[in-house]
């Protein structure tokens, strides 16, 4: 495995109208999960996969400034149906850019 996929965790994600939630299961509880970390939708300004590892998600926070986008954060995440997940990620950040410029 590369390093970039051995330092990735299989996660669940959980987007809400505002947020997108990465939960890691724990190990010797079933069902059950924690949250890794909590981001507001409209801070995601990148989402990239690669083409050797297509289940390697990473989502890139930040901001729009003059000189580009600053990026501040992270998170790589391992997700098996990561086409369908990316896509619904992107639609609820489209949501919340159009309410904010509206």
């Amino acid at each position: 495995m590369s390093d970039d996929v051995s330092m990735c965790h299989f996660s669940h994600l959980l987007v809400t109208d505002t947020h997108l939630y990465i939960l890691r299961e724990i190990p010797k509880q079933k069902g059950m999960a924690l949250i890794q970390s909590r981001r507001a939708l409209g801070t995601i300004v990148k989402i990239t996969s690669k083409k050797k590892h297509p289940d390697l998600i990473t989502f890139s926070y930040g901001s729009n400034e003059e000189n580009g986008i600053k990026i501040t954060n992270r998170d790589r995440c391992l997700i098996p149906t990561a086409g369908e997940t990316t896509k619904i990620v992107k639609q609820h950040i489209m949501k919340v850019l159009d309410a904010l410029e509206s």
